[in-house]
């Protein structure tokens, strides 16, 4: 909304006494300003500043005064006042923020519906959002609070936060992202960047400051956070590794890789132990409980995935896969179901029959899924379980392709955005999907609301 409506808004809202309960637009508002006691006039100057160049006008600080009088009746009561000396501050009653919704953080942006209850993202109310196409790094995420982040390229490699102005680049000119976009238990947000240089560097963003936390000359390939903080990454040994579509060639395999406190890379290696083959360096999994799994492949000129591998944090154990199930590693997917059971995809250019397998300790129970066997693009696959234990799974393909994404609620599918090449996907707390499409040279982003996600399912 334009800072006239706002103003307006503000204003009739406080008349009413600002009894009711505060609605989305007025939330927004608030979030523009900071909480910090100590002094409210920079403080507001500072919110109301854009990319160095102030951009106060009477009307926005007319419409933020009206905010500050609104914190000061209900929002931050017993917040700003500082108890003196001896006095005891009484106990506050807080509640956590309830995450940000589909339709709230859609509020104020351009949106196009593409289907009932599919919007595409036009422009987040700070920029377009049709990116540049340029790897296999580009993904979306979305926090704990809802937040929803986009990897983008123009005008340097970062990150882009929907709703939020700040350009968020990747220090000292990285050439590419490596990883997909993974958030912490903590909120910090995590990649893995390459450098024209041959390095590489594991990065995490807290607040608007980035923190390179390791860097390396080896081949970094995947990143996944557990659920106590632990930073997981996988590497090529020496930078190597044997394309599986192909035989002969030297084959170095990856490495598990913790990162330490200090920045220091560890690298796991005694799967080797349980395992008479290579470990494939993606897909990567970590479970609910810490546990972290990989794909244990045969040797040179055998492509055949042959087992997963778990690492509990102290020993590596082998799960023998079932025989023919996984013929081509790079172009599978793993993740975990609201109930800890872990779920495989078999993707790539062939159709293959049985295609999900779920992992019932020590053995495997195998899905053909219904209405077609779904494989995607060499490298774009993903398997993501929603807490309904629903499946959302690349769309149906045709002579190699891609064609949109596929939901199934355990008895029947539901197809979206059919001819788009959706590359990546995450579920919200509120249940909406976010997805990340490929058309032509142009990417964009998706959202399928609750709404259509429960009409469908």
């Amino acid at each position: 909304m334009d800072d006239v409506e706002l103003i307006q808004r503000l204003t009739a809202f406080h008349r009413e006494g600002a009894t009711k309960t505060p609605p989305p637009w007025l939330r927004d508002a608030v979030m523009r300003i900071p909480a910090e006691r100590a002094q409210p006039e920079a403080r507001l100057r500072s919110t109301l500043t854009w990319k160095g160049s102030s951009v106060l006008s009477a009307a926005k600080l007319a419409a933020a005064a009206v905010v500050v009088a609104l914190l000061g009746s209900f929002l931050l009561v017993g917040i700003l006042t500082t108890p003196q000396g001896d006095e005891m501050a009484p106990a506050a009653v807080t509640a956590s923020p309830s995450p940000m919704t589909a339709d709230e953080l859609l509020s104020g942006m351009v949106t196009e519906e593409v289907e009932p209850g599919v919007f595409r993202v036009v422009n987040d109310g700070y920029r377009e959002l049709a990116i540049s196409v340029i790897g296999p790094g580009y993904s979306v995420e979305v926090g704990s609070d809802g937040s929803v982040w986009l990897s983008r390229e123009v005008g340097g490699l970062g990150l882009i936060r929907l709703g939020d102005e700040s350009a968020l680049d990747i220090p000292d000119d990285p050439t590419e992202l490596v990883s997909p976009i993974r958030i912490a238990p903590d909120g910090a947000v995590w990649v893995i960047a390459g450098f024209p240089d041959e390095r590489m560097g594991i990065f995490s963003l807290g607040g608007q400051v980035w923190t390179e936390r390791a860097t390396t000359t080896e081949l970094l390939e995947e990143l996944v956070i557990g659920p106590d903080g632990t930073v997981w990454v996988t590497r090529m040994n020496e930078g190597k590794y044997c394309p599986l579509i192909t035989e002969g060639g030297e084959c170095a395999g990856g490495f598990l890789v913790r990162l330490e406190e200090d920045g220091s890379l560890t690298s796991i290696e005694g799967w080797a132990d349980v395992h008479d083959g290579d470990a494939y360096p993606y897909p990567l999994a970590v479970s609910p409980d810490g546990d972290v799994w990989l794909i244990g492949v045969g040797r040179p000129g055998d492509p055949e995935a042959e087992a997963l591998l778990r690492f509990d944090g102290t020993e590596w154990e082998a799960f023998p896969l079932p025989e023919g199930f996984l013929n081509h590693p790079p172009d599978s997917a793993l993740d975990f179901g609201p109930d800890g059971m872990l779920w495989v995809h078999a993707g790539g250019f062939a159709s293959v029959e049985p295609d999900l397998a779920r992992f019932d300790d020590p053995g495997w129970t195998l899905f053909t899924v219904p209405g077609g066997t779904r494989t995607t693009v060499p490298g774009r696959d993903f398997l993501v379980v929603g807490d309904d234990g629903g499946f959302w799974l690349p769309g149906k393909s045709s002579g190699g392709g891609c064609d949109g994404v596929a939901h199934y609620d355990g008895t029947t599918w539901t197809d979206h955005l059919a001819g788009r090449c959706i590359v990546d996907l995450a579920i919200a707390p509120d249940g909406s999907v976010w997805l990340y499409g490929e058309a032509g040279t142009e990417g964009h982003l998706y959202v399928i609301t609750p709404e259509a996600v429960s009409a469908t399912g």
